[in-house]
């Protein structure tokens, strides 16, 4: 029993470092961490603290705390334990997926007000979810039923469009609430807008934000990643704009570290049980599933979904996916991890639009995925794995999605591939190149970092 205590003790201790590290990281600690001198300088500088009898048993904020903690040494050992915990880079992937996690509660949680909200961006660094990197996702939490403002700007984005979410939607404890498509916001000249999300109805752009509402969640879509402007988004709670926020108590602090650790706890364990479930044990892999109305689940009006789970025995083995071009604004395809979140797609080339591939005389898209360069022009880059999955996604489809739209998927030698793709388009190291330095450029521009 001792040895067990001691166990935990240590297990609790080295969680713990990395909670403090991430709070750092996070602008939640020390702002001065980076400075070299920045320990010595606090140390001289130190004023005492007052004396002050809080005994953890009693004390809020250690409660919680210690909640936090024990999550985190719960959740790494689940991770370990998971299908997905396998060779070297899902493992290094598993244990990213875990920090994203506990950064996206902190963030989520601890940071985020309804009353004074900014957004909460999810895109390069913070990836779960089936993230589509081609997508610049934002969040805030909000008070169903008040009013808020929303701006901001198209820029090069395809297209933008909110959404409000009444619970968690994502791990079945919610649903959609209410959607604002691209075809009905009215932008100005600029590509500038300004929505009005409220309980009655409001002149101009107006989302109804119901009783049950608790997220805004609003999407900028790139088809194309230039170097041009790529817009941005901002929100207020109407009336509070020029209020002074009051200051926060242990409690209120201590039900969001609460909150913080519930919702990191989720996010970790539902994206690699939820990939299992409607990838890996649906269906055999390196084929495709029929597309389907996200909307149901979640997702946009008018976004449709398909997908699979690609497994590459040898590097002699690519996958190839055909995809018919359609008439839907936006088509793409991308890869994930074991963990369902998307790939390094800066300096990786792990996700296209339709408008970044190149057209086969048969009017389809053909895309090859494998770890290593296939010579054509539509690779998609599965870096170290062997295993994952690839998405599809058509936006602002209007009906159905005929069945001559459908993809499909075939696995073939790597020799035999310029016999698989009707016009094989080669490409050179020089161009791959070019695009993956493009590709950084863009990403550096949209993330607001």
């Amino acid at each position: 029993m001792r040895a067990r205590r001691s166990r935990q003790r240590w297990g609790s201790r080295r969680v713990l470092g990395i909670g403090l590290g991430l709070l750092v990281a996070l602008g939640l600690g020390c702002p001065q961490a980076d400075r070299p001198d920045a320990v010595e300088d606090a140390q001289a500088n130190a004023v005492p603290a007052p004396t002050v009898d809080a005994p953890r048993a009693t004390d809020p904020l250690a409660q919680a705390f210690d909640e936090l903690v024990a999550t985190l040494v719960e959740v790494e050992a689940e991770i370990r334990a998971s299908p997905s915990f396998g060779d070297e880079a899902e493992r290094v992937g598993g244990y990213r997926h875990v920090l994203r996690s506990i950064a996206k509660g902190l963030e989520a949680e601890v940071r985020q007000d309804p009353d004074y909200p900014y957004f909460r961006i999810l895109d390069w660094w913070l990836r779960e979810g089936g993230d589509n990197p081609d997508q610049r996702y934002a969040f805030t939490p909000i008070r169903g039923g008040e009013t808020y403002r929303v701006w901001g700007e198209l820029g090069s984005a395809t297209r933008v469009e909110l959404q409000i979410y009444a619970g968690r939607p994502w791990d079945g404890s919610g649903h959609s609430a209410g959607y604002l498509a691209f075809e009905d916001l009215a932008l100005e000249p600029d590509g500038s807008f300004e929505v009005w999300v409220s309980a009655e109805p409001r002149d101009g752009n107006w989302l109804a934000n119901p009783p049950e509402g608790t997220t805004l969640f609003a999407r900028h879509i790139y088809g194309d990643w230039s170097d041009a402007p790529t817009g941005d988004i901002h929100i207020d709670r109407v009336g509070y704009e020029g209020r002074r926020r009051p200051p926060e108590s242990e409690d209120e602090l201590a039900t969001r570290i609460r909150a913080a650790a519930a919702v990191f706890g989720t996010t970790a364990r539902t994206w690699p049980k939820f990939l299992a479930r409607r990838y890996v044990e649906a269906r055999e892999p390196n084929t495709v599933a029929a597309p389907y109305d996200t909307y149901a689940v979640g997702g946009a009006k008018g976004r449709w979904m398909s997908g699979g789970a690609f497994l590459l025995a040898s590097d002699d083995e690519v996958l190839v996916v055909r995809v018919p071009k359609t008439r839907a604004p936006y088509q793409a395809i991308q890869l994930t991890d074991m963990w369902f979140a998307s790939l390094e797609h800066g300096n990786q080339i792990s996700s296209l639009s339709a408008r970044q591939s190149v057209l086969s005389p048969d009017g389809a898209y053909y895309y090859v995925i494998s770890r290593e360069d296939p010579g054509h022009a539509n690779w998609l880059d599965a870096g170290a794995l062997r295993r994952g999955t690839f998405l599809l996604r058509w936006d602002g489809v209007m009906g159905e999605l005929p069945p001559e739209s459908f993809p499909r998927a075939q696995l073939v030698r790597r020799d035999a591939l310029p016999d698989s793709i009707p016009g094989f388009e080669p490409v050179s190291p020089d161009e791959r190149e070019r695009v993956r330095r493009e590709r950084r450029r863009h990403l550096q521009l949209r993330a607001h970092r």
